[in-house]
């Protein structure tokens, strides 16, 4: 029985609405009539519609229909000018308090966007241009009396009105007045000196005056350039401990095997450490005196047999040799030598064979490295002369558009 009853609830909803549907369709509603398309206000410019138009073609199309704003009646844009004018004065002041008392730029509009006109001024130009620029510095301190012409246009109507103003000169500050008195004042000791040079005055109205061109280099950044160059000086000082130290490394590394290889030579003929460590040391030096150069690995040798000889022990001496060296190569050798040094020189000879063989295979390794960094560099210089080959190539190509 309820679903009975709800079902005739339901069909008699359905019922209703194509009822509803019919009404509406008899009375014309959902039907906008193209006669009664409703124009923009005025200034709005034109508005275009979207309507579906049935009988144009076989079947109902949608087109845009253009609609242009609404013009205003002779008497509408007559009541409309008048109303505009009445409002006029007030939106033109800009600063200024009234049109009775002119001393700023004014605001002339040119156009009254609420009621879509156009407002097109005429002015004398000395005193006020067509922008609403004020020209009062000359104007007389009670008032220069100005006329402003509006032709108010909202497209198919035109009226002209006039408008009058009173001009002052505009307020100065104290400085304003300060700097206009010393112009004058300058003016009349240019006219008075004549000559090839003007000489500008010391002082004006009990005030000492220096002068300085505004254009010149000023001098407070000159404590700044020294800033810089202690900076820079400090920075240089930097780079050259850094590159000092790195060329010694390489020095040292490059030196290594034959350091290694001498001391086994001199190991092999049967010397004990230290005689070999001197006679490396005393060959170092017979070569500096024949005009050979000085060499990092070998100084410090000599400075440890200089140790020795002042009776440091000889496996301290050693130990600073390492350490002042910095590298692990000769590291490795002094403890080596110290070691070896206790415990007698049995297998010595073959532990610095080995030591010479890896350093030759290091040297060689190091060697390849500072091959490959050298080639690297070249790559820039590499392209810069490809770059400009490229340019002598494409500049005809490019000069001849």
């Amino acid at each position: 029985m309820e679903k009975n009853r709800k079902r005739k609830i339901q069909l008699g909803c359905v019922l209703g609405g194509f009822l509803l549907y019919g009404a509406a369709a008899a009375a014309g509603l959902g039907r906008e009539d193209a006669g009664v398309v409703e124009r923009e206000p005025h200034g709005e410019g034109t508005a275009v519609h979207r309507l579906a138009v049935d009988g144009l073609l076989e079947k109902e199309t949608e087109i845009d229909v253009p609609v242009n704003e609404r013009l205003y009646t002779d008497s509408e844009a007559e009541e409309l000018f008048e109303r505009i004018w009445e409002e006029l004065p007030g939106m033109i002041l800009g600063e200024n308090p009234s049109l009775s008392s002119v001393r700023t730029d004014l605001n002339l509009l040119s156009r009254v966007d609420e009621y879509g006109v156009e407002i097109r001024w005429k002015t004398d130009g000395e005193w006020i241009d067509s922008f609403g620029k004020v020209y009062g510095e000359k104007a007389s301190p009670e008032g220069e009396e100005v006329w402003l012409e509006a032709e108010l246009s909202d497209g198919s109507h035109q009226a002209a009105y006039e408008l009058a103003l009173t001009l002052f000169p505009p307020v100065k500050t104290a400085g304003e007045q300060t700097v206009e008195r010393f112009l004058e004042e300058v003016r009349r000791e240019d006219e008075a000196q004549g000559g090839e040079k003007f000489v500008l005055p010391d002082s004006f109205e009990g005030r000492k005056l220096t002068y300085r061109d505004p254009e010149g280099k000023p001098l407070w950044a000159l404590p700044f350039f020294g800033i810089l160059a202690a900076a820079f000086c400090e920075t240089e000082e930097k780079e050259q401990k850094k590159r000092s130290r790195e060329r010694r490394e390489r020095e040292l590394l490059r030196d290594y095997p034959e350091v290694v290889s001498k001391l086994a030579v001199f190991l092999g003929a049967g010397l004990t450490v230290r005689g070999a460590w001197e006679r490396v040391v005393r060959s170092y030096e017979k070569g500096l005196s024949e005009g050979g150069k000085k060499r990092y690995a070998y100084e410090e040798m000599r400075q440890a047999l200089e140790q020795m000889e002042k009776k440091v022990p000889e496996g301290k001496a050693y130990q600073e040799f390492g350490k002042s060296c910095g590298l692990h190569p000769y590291l490795k050798l002094a403890g080596l030598l110290e070691q070896n040094r206790r415990e007698g020189t049995k297998n010595l000879r073959a532990m610095m064979r080995l030591e010479m063989a890896s350093a030759f295979e290091e040297r060689k390794t190091l060697a390849r490295r500072q091959g490959e960094e050298a080639g690297t560099k070249l790559l820039l210089p590499l392209f810069l002369m490809l770059g400009v080959v490229m340019a002598m190539v494409m500049a005809p190509a490019l000069l001849s558009f």
